[in-house]
This record gives structure tokens, C-alpha cells and sequence, in this order.
């Protein structure tokens, strides 16, 4: 079995020869399964990351939730840490850490972390939801400190692999959604 490092290098590369129909049409396909997911229509907050670099595309998912009067949050990268703030538009977010579009933290209140449920991105992911973000360890250690949270891994089909390594401190996704399919791991 490949590395993290190598299976991130692949997939990624992967990621980025999509042209933008072959992007869209992917996006719309597993933003159709994300949001009609009773776990998406029955949370109350939806905890998402901003897409960036060719990663599966999350503002229909965001613009769902505020059409169902859900509460959207978003991440923001500060040293070692992140956390989720509270948004009510995208215009609430600019070019931060890494040239991710994050959430101002004078103008965004912090979301509890309580419970919700959180969209995870990746570079790869098993059908037993582990997954290989991008190495900074962000949301294993959000989700260790925030176990209330239900996980649903966003990804194109040919991110989701057989098996991939894995560490014990790993979080693993409990729902993967493609564009193709809906893996129920949990």
C-alpha cells in the first residue's frame, strides 16, 4: 500500500485535471446526495469547510442550509488550532491561512461544537471513513475535542479508496458522499 503522502500527491492530481463542466456536474451530483442525507436534514447546524483548489464544491451545500434556516459555520486556522464560526453569507469570509477563504473573528461568533454535523474535505478516504486530509491534523484534533459532531465526508468517487494507512489518533468519517455514491460507514 502507498503512503499518505503518496496517495495525496495522486489523488490530488487527479483532482486537479478535472476541467470545470467535468467539476460542476460532480459537485451537483454529490452536493443531490449530501443535503437529501437525513443527517444533513436533520441537523440544526451544518459545520462546513470553504472549497479551495478543486476540492468537491460547498456553497450550494452552504446556500441549502440558510434556505432551510440552518445555522452554517465555517473553519479558521489560527497556529496549531482551528475553529468554526458562524456565518450568515460567504461575504462573511476572505482569503486567510493557506488562501482559504475563512470567517472574520471580529465580525463571527464561534460555534459551540455541541452538535451539528460537519462536512469533511480530503484528499482521500476507505470505505471505513478513514481519511487523509492535508496534513496539518486540523480536524482530527477538532473532533477529538468535539465529539458530539456527526462526520459526512465530501469527496469525487475516485477519492474513495479500498483501504488507505491510517494512524490511531485518525478521525474517521461516519458517512462518505460522492458523486456516485453514499457510504454509510458509522
Amino acid at each position: 500500500m502507498d503512503g499518505k503522502k503518496e496517495i495525496r500527491r495522486r489523488l490530488l492530481g487527479l483532482r486537479e485535471k478535472l476541467d470545470g463542466q467535468e467539476w460542476q456536474e460532480r459537485t451537483q451530483a454529490a452536493f443531490r446526495r449530501a443535503v437529501s442525507h437525513s443527517w444533513f436534514q436533520a441537523a440544526k447546524t451544518i459545520y462546513c469547510y470553504v472549497d479551495f483548489r478543486g476540492e468537491t464544491g460547498t456553497r450550494a451545500i452552504m446556500e441549502r442550509a440558510w434556505e432551510l434556516g440552518k445555522a452554517v459555520a465555517v473553519p479558521r486556522t489560527c497556529g496549531e488550532e482551528m475553529d468554526f464560526f458562524y456565518i450568515r453569507s460567504l461575504e462573511e469570509t476572505a482569503p486567510g491561512n493557506f488562501g482559504v477563504r475563512e470567517p472574520d473573528p471580529e465580525r463571527c461568533k464561534v460555534a459551540d461544537g455541541r452538535d451539528g454535523l460537519v462536512i469533511l474535505p480530503g484528499s482521500a478516504f476507505d470505505l471505513r471513513g478513514h481519511r487523509i486530509g492535508y496534513g496539518k491534523g486540523y480536524y482530527d484534533r477538532y473532533l477529538e475535542a468535539h465529539p458530539g459532531l456527526l462526520t459526512m465526508a465530501l469527496a469525487f468517487d475516485f477519492q474513495v479508496l479500498e483501504e488507505i494507512p491510517h494512524e490511531p489518533h485518525d478521525r474517521r468519517a461516519q458517512v462518505i458522499v460522492t458523486d456516485r455514491r453514499t457510504v454509510e460507514v458509522r
